[in-house]
């Protein structure tokens, strides 16, 4: 662990500060005490709203201030309101992990905390409120919690909803990963170049018949097929089919896909209706092999990555991404069509697996820019932070500064890589601590570089840390850039782990054809963004430090007592 409430007693002197400012000048905040909860720097104390008493604990985690600290009630069997995740869980604030800044201080948590319990006043006098939540997570990314998929595309919806669909037919892949994925197609989509596959019962992929009636959906929903067929009151006999089937009901406003299994169950599922024209597209030294590698973004770059430095001999990975492999990324990546419907994560530590069996793969399968749980969010940070290399290819420019920066701050090798919309070229950088600079120098070096020859940086596409953009544009390049950048990438990652000491300029901009500052395929561009940079470290907060050394001594008697 960090420890960093021992490691920097500047921060942990004006967090000491920052809290107890606001007990002298709120009212509705006492402290209970500071201790050291499972390693953690806390504070207990009791907000009051509306006359009710609410015990709290503040928690910093490990890796703060890069992650924001969070509110949880003493009470592990509590749970006050509807933005908290679950009993005894973070309570969901104005300061989250998506939108954290490290100048916030745990006061401010606090004060995030008391407003929303004064608003919605779960347990105080008078009215109850409501506070309107935050999420965005698109219809794709959320349909895992608790909502089998159905997915389709606009274009046989369209031709379902006007009676001219042929030979409609459905495959349905193993359920797995508390998913049970359906794709929907008809004889259009089986014509085209990159068609749906054959069903195979040796992959667990089977196809199913799929009945189309111009019905609403029944109200009550029916819990048996006899049931269902006698609320549609079709033409078609329902009984007739013995295995699982779908069945698609066309209302005046909305269609409706139901699966049954058999005779006894029938189940809404959650049509995903996805845009046609992305729908179906198309040996190491010893000191190496045992270190742990942190890849972040399983897309067509990433999944590359980590699968070229397994056979590579790296076979300690963690694998981080929240997104779900749909048919428009069959063209550049890995996976395949036994893989529609998963998350993304998931499916590449399973192809890993069949590669490497004795692999040690862990995964996080969520976005590192999604609104989530403060503790979980610090436990994911954490485990990339033990990781001996950060390797970021999500082509997201905020989530490659956050990883940078959380290399430097634990002194670890990071890499990050991007290709270039259009396929025009890619970009590799490194930051090795004590070497070359952090990533945000590097960063802000290239873009002055980019000033002096009067050009902008080239773009990473719309949205290419997600499956479909908020506008369903992909980002164009077709699969030999995603795979020149992934070995360029992974070259470098293997070169880092064997320490070599030939590895050139730690910034290198790499041309696939003739355009912006490339001459063509193969020109190579060595950006010299200068060396490590001496920090200046603040002088020592005596009187925090002393704080520090009495709280990791109360944790230390605690746990000798306690064993």
């Amino acid at each position: 662990m960090k420890l960093w409430w021992l490691a920097n007693s500047v921060r942990l002197g004006a967090e000491k500060a920052a809290v107890e400012k606001l007990v002298r000048d709120e009212d509705w905040f006492t402290i209970s005490a500071w201790c050291i909860n499972r390693g953690r720097l806390s504070v207990e104390g009791v907000i009051t709203a509306h006359g009710a008493q609410y015990p709290v604990r503040l928690i910093y985690p490990d890796q703060f201030p890069s992650v924001p600290a969070w509110v949880e009630p003493q009470d592990p069997k509590i749970q006050w309101s509807i933005h908290q995740y679950g009993k005894g869980g973070t309570l969901c604030l104005e300061l989250r992990p998506d939108n954290w800044v490290t100048e916030a201080t745990g006061g401010d948590v606090l004060r995030s905390a008391y407003n929303l319990l004064r608003t919605e006043n779960p347990s105080g006098d008078g009215e109850h409120g409501k506070v309107v939540s935050a999420h965005r997570v698109g219809d794709v990314q959320s349909y895992g919690w608790g909502e089998e998929p159905v997915l389709i595309g606009d274009g046989c919806l369209d031709r379902i909803r006007n009676g001219c669909a042929q030979d409609l037919r459905a495959l349905r892949w193993m359920r797995e990963d508390g998913v049970w994925p359906i794709l929907i197609f008809d004889a259009v989509d089986r014509a085209r170049p990159r068609h749906p596959p054959s069903p195979d019962p040796g992959s667990f992929r089977i196809e199913l018949p799929v009945l189309v009636t111009r019905t609403e959906k029944p109200d009550p929903f029916p819990t048996d097929r006899a049931g269902l067929a006698a609320a549609l009151q079709t033409d078609f006999d329902l009984a007739s089919h013995q295995g699982a089937i779908v069945v698609m009901t066309v209302g005046s406003e909305q269609v409706t896909a139901i699966h049954s299994w058999d005779q006894d169950s029938v189940f809404v599922q959650k049509l995903i209706v996805l845009p046609d024209d992305s729908g179906l597209r198309s040996g190491r030294a010893d000191s190496a092999g045992g270190k742990q590698v942190a890849v972040i973004g399983m897309g067509s770059v990433g999944a590359k990555v980590a699968e070229i430095i397994l056979r590579s001999g790296i076979s300690r990975l963690v694998l981080v991404d929240g997104d779900v492999f749909l048919p428009a990324n069959l063209e550049r990546h890995i996976l395949d069509w036994r893989d529609v419907g998963f998350r993304k994560v998931m499916a590449v530590r399973r192809r890993l697996l069949h590669i490497l069996t004795g692999a040690t793969i862990e995964v996080i399968a969520s976005n590192l820019d999604w609104q989530r749980s403060a503790r979980t969010h610090a436990g994911d940070i954490d485990m990339i932070a033990g990781c001996d290399l950060i390797v970021d290819v999500t082509g997201d420019a905020p989530t490659a500064l956050m990883l940078g920066a959380l290399a430097a701050e634990n002194d670890k090798p990071f890499v990050s890589a991007q290709v270039f919309e259009g396929g025009l070229g890619a970009l590799i950088a490194r930051s090795l601590p004590g070497y070359d600079p952090p990533y945000v120098s590097g960063r802000a070096a290239y873009n002055a570089y980019c000033e002096q020859q009067n050009v902008t940086p080239p773009s990473s596409g719309v949205g290419n840390y997600e499956a479909i953009s908020e506008d369903g544009t992909p980002m164009v390049a077709d699969d030999a850039a995603a795979t020149i950048t992934a070995g360029h990438a992974a070259r470098l990652v293997l070169d880092v782990l064997d320490s070599r000491d030939d590895l050139g300029e730690a910034w290198l901009l790499m041309g696939f054809r003739k355009g912006w500052l490339f001459n063509g395929h193969g020109h190579t561009i060595s950006l010299n963004v200068g060396r490590s940079i001496h920090i200046v470290e603040a002088e020592e907060d005596i009187e925090a430090l002393a704080f520090a050394n009495i709280l990791a001594k109360e944790a230390l008697d605690a746990a000798k007592t306690s064993s």
